[in-house]
């Protein structure tokens, strides 16, 4: 994919996220999809029914040092830099515009930082378009103030992946991940396993028909797993203080 292929932008947001999504995979560069794309691409429950959404823009995670790359990328494929803020931001983010200002593509350097961080360095490679299912599922459940389109999107993983024990599966939610992640930050941990709640609350009330899992079902074994992980020592020591100290951030949307 070079400079010849500038002009091949697909007219659907969603066919656009698979085509750079796959150039990133064509050429070896740790970057995936992440956020409501990275669901529809991975989840056909999100396609149609009571959770499918329109997309506005398209969000990638990359890796510190392939950034250099991944701008020529996009800007051989024509999208054009905000250079205000990307020359503000560019350590930890950047921002690009598809060329008639159908879109927008977010990047994200080596973590997103929202209401928690997560720290993705070392899961942005392998065969499959996205970040592992874990990773996309610990994005989504994050967000403290959170809303029915990440419910509805953490719904549909979970609808259409089973939980699993191995890390290298590619189709399913590495527990061995969430157990990681959770087990080192009370935080983070409190944040998911309430968000977690919720999304069962959700498909109580809209169920998908012929779902391949029952989310409630996946819900009682996230928190059970996150339940029996091992915890550091300054997960136990936070959990001490408990609510009595604002353990989530409220980053403001930042203005492109």
């Amino acid at each position: 994919m070079g400079e010849s292929d500038a002009t091949t932008i697909a007219a659907d947001i969603r066919d656009e996220a698979r085509r750079l999504a796959t150039a990133c995979v064509d050429l070896a560069l740790p970057s995936r999809l992440i956020g409501g794309l990275a669901i529809w691409a991975r989840c056909p429950s999100s396609h149609t029914g009571t959770f499918a959404r329109s997309y506005q823009d398209m969000d990638f995670a990359v890796g510190s040092a392939a950034t250099t790359k991944f701008k020529a990328l996009l800007v051989t494929q024509g999208y054009l830099p905000d250079q205000f803020f990307n020359g503000l931001h560019g350590a930890t983010r950047l921002y690009y515009q598809e060329p008639a200002g159908h879109w927008s593509i977010d990047v994200v350097i080596d973590e997103l930082v929202m209401s928690h961080k997560l720290d993705l360095r070392g899961r942005l490679d392998g065969p499959a378009l996205t970040v592992p299912l874990a990773d996309l599922l610990l994005t989504k459940l994050q967000v403290w103030e959170i809303n029915r389109k990440d419910l509805g999107d953490a719904a549909c993983l979970l609808a259409d992946h089973a939980l699993s024990e191995d890390d290298t599966d590619e189709d399913g939610v590495s527990i061995p991940r969430l157990r990681s992640v959770l087990g080192k930050d009370w935080g983070f941990c409190h944040t998911f396993e309430r968000n977690a709640r919720k999304v069962a609350e959700l498909w109580s009330q809209e169920q998908l028909p012929n779902a391949a899992h029952n989310v409630g079902d996946q819900v009682r074994g996230l928190l059970q797993a996150v339940e029996d992980a091992p915890k550091s020592r300054a997960w136990r020591l936070r959990s001490r203080v408990g609510e009595r100290l604002r353990w989530y951030e409220t980053p403001e949307e930042i203005r492109h």
